[in-house]
């Protein structure tokens, strides 16, 4: 068996050609391209921390616009998350909602966000160290309902799910170290 090139120098023949493209030579000097790369870095580090704030804003316009629960005359009366399902892949918290109408506006529909937050115990071992460490927004879900009369009194919305990635809360299954704040998105007087 006769070979055209022998190994060695099939080897060498491929090891410098891949190597030959890896040599680039620049015409400005390493001092120049390093003082003008800074300022253009930092210049885009303004950008989009500019950006972000300002489409922080907008996004929370694409998620509806909120209403505040006093200027609509809506009082959330409590919060209890009555238990927490474990998953692979979304766990879910589920609640109790008492939200009352201390206000004189007859409401038909109500549209309502409810956001979840996990806030870590200060002693917080789970894991070392905790992935999340402050207060963190885990999930979100949004809420419609459609009354005949809701002019007074207290409504009870059972079993809202709310799902989020375990790896956000630390894997907690702890419902004192959750928090779900209200939020109205849409309310139709009758």
């Amino acid at each position: 068996m006769n070979l055209p090139c022998p190994r060695r120098q099939l080897l060498a023949a491929v090891g410098s050609l891949s190597l030959a493209g890896c040599l680039v030579e620049s015409d400005t000097p390493v001092a120049d391209s390093s003082e003008e790369t800074a300022p253009s870095h930092t210049q885009s580090t303004t950008a989009s921390t500019s950006e972000s704030t300002e489409s922080a804003q907008p996004d929370n316009t694409s998620a509806g616009n909120t209403t505040s629960l006093e200027t609509v005359g809506i009082a959330v009366e409590t919060i209890r998350i009555t238990r927490i399902i474990e998953s692979p892949n979304q766990s879910q918290l589920i609640a109790d909602i008492v939200i009352a109408n201390p206000g004189t506006t007859e409401y038909g529909t109500l549209e309502l966000r409810a956001d979840a937050y996990y806030e870590p115990p200060a002693d917080d071992r789970t894991y070392h160290p905790p992935r999340v460490s402050e207060r963190t927004a885990v999930g979100r879900t949004y809420i419609e309902q459609t009354y005949d009369s809701f002019d007074s009194g207290t409504r009870t919305l059972r079993g809202v799910v709310i799902q989020y990635d375990d790896d956000d809360a630390n894997g907690s299954t702890d419902p004192d170290e959750f928090d779900i704040e209200i939020a109205v998105r849409r309310a139709e007087p009758v």
